[in-house]
Parts: C-alpha cells; structure tokens; sequence
C-alpha cells in the first residue's frame, strides 16, 4: 500500500532521514519504531506532503505521491493525525467531524449558492456519517462539547475520528496513545484492530512496545534517520541492532 524509498531530508545541514526505505503492506497494522530522534514523524511530515523530500520517491496505492500537495495526498485516500491533538477553540466535536467530511459542495461558491438542493442533501449524508463515527469511537456522549473542553483521551479519538471522516485507504497515527489513561488507550487499540479487520490500513509511531506487542501485525524500526530492521515484534526487540539503538548496549528492550 505504502512504498517509501530512500527518503532522505536535512534542516540546517543537519541530515533527519537518511535514505529510509521501507514498504507497509495493505490491511496491516504497522508498528513504526525507534528511539527519540530517528525520524518517524519527519517521515510521516514527508510522505504526507507537510515537508519537501529532498531525495527518494514515494508510491502510495500503486500512484507516486512524492511532491503532491497534502491536500491531493489527502484525496488520494491517505490520512495522518498528530502527535498533538489539533482543533480549533470554538467548534465543537460534530463540527469537528462535519469539518472534514469529504466531498462538501458548499465550499465552492457557485454550488452554495445555485445548487442548494444538492449541497443540503449532501451536508445531511455529512451529518448522518458524522454520528455514526461519534458512535464508533465513542464520543457520541460529548458530540456538543467544545473539543477544547474534552479530555487528552478524547481529543486522541477525535484525531482518528476526524481522519475516517475523509475515507481513507491508510491511515498514518503519530502517537496515538501519549499521555491516553490506560482504559481509554484500550479503546483506541480495540478501534485500530476493528479498522485493520474491515481492511483499512494503518502506520503507527508507538512508544509504547507493549501496546505494540498487543496489536501491531509487523514492525519497522527507525534509527538515525534510517531503517535499521523489519519483522515480528518478537524479531525486532531480540535484535541486538534495536536493543543497542534504544539504550546504547544489548538486552535494552524487553520482549
């Protein structure tokens, strides 16, 4: 689904990916991992279109997305959500996920005004698509409140929320579980493991190798700035290279 080849990408001289190669096969849930500094969310940055790659190509769904526009990327069907929930101040979780609903008409401005018809059957079918993925990630019991005013948790599920919303075929999470109470973490999971069994396929940057363990179909370990190893969860953290990129010396990462 997701082909990456040598990506390599500096700021100030300072080279962040250098040369990463890696592909995410359809329907999988990937685990995406390395310690601080090796370049995963510069990676998600590049693959989404929110930084230039200075080198490498990247294909998506069989289509090279490399230099397209986030938007054009978006379309296309894959989606990411950030390390930091996003939102604005004055909407509330519904007009969060109305916001990204796709295909809107009344955005253009000859449709909301001459093809009224259209654009409210269309905002109904965003409306009804709205709740249904408020039920799903169970946030229909707070769909009023400011997203401001809900928990870190929440404000996590709305970030995935918000990316189904656009209909994806892959979705790209930064860290989706970060400072996520343990029960609400187990809901985020259990979302990410029924996404993965209805097809969709996800990326995921997670700290937290338990959690990795727990769901995760294979992992891909990042380390300065470029791919060190791929495999089973098991594989990965009995790999000398992983324990000696996480801590500096072997037997670092428990499996």
């Amino acid at each position: 689904m997701l082909d990456i080849k040598d990506l390599r990408v500096g700021f100030s001289g300072v080279r962040v990916l250098n040369g990463a190669s890696f592909a995410v096969r359809g329907n999988t849930i990937t685990g995406l991992i390395g310690p601080n500094g090796a370049g995963k969310t510069t990676l998600f940055n590049c693959v989404t279109g929110l930084l230039p790659t200075m080198q490498g190509g990247i294909v998506f769904d069989g289509a090279p997305i490399a230099g397209l526009a986030p938007e054009r990327i978006t379309q296309a069907g894959l989606v990411r959500t950030f390390q930091l929930a996003r939102g604005f101040p004055r909407m509330s979780v519904f007009e969060h996920l109305m916001l990204y609903g796709t295909r809107q008409p009344g955005e253009r401005l000859w449709s909301a005004y001459f093809n009224s018809r259209a654009a409210a059957r269309r905002e109904a079918e965003l409306q009804e698509r709205a709740w249904q993925v408020a039920r799903r990630v169970k946030l229909d019991h707070v769909i009023d409140n400011l997203a401001t005013d809900i928990s870190g948790g929440q404000k996590k599920l709305l970030e995935i929320g918000r990316a189904l919303m656009a209909d994806p075929k892959m979705i790209l999470l930064d860290e989706p579980m970060a400072g996520v109470n343990p029960t609400l973490s187990r809901d985020i999971a259990a979302q990410l493991v029924s996404l993965r069994d209805e097809g969709m396929t996800i990326l995921l940057i997670e700290h937290d190798l338990e959690l990795v363990r727990m769901i995760c179909d294979e992992v891909v370990v990042m380390a300065e700035g470029t791919f060190l190893t791929r495999g089973s969860y098991d594989e990965v953290v009995a790999d000398t290279r992983v324990q000696e990129a996480y801590l500096g010396h072997r037997h670092a990462v428990a499996p």
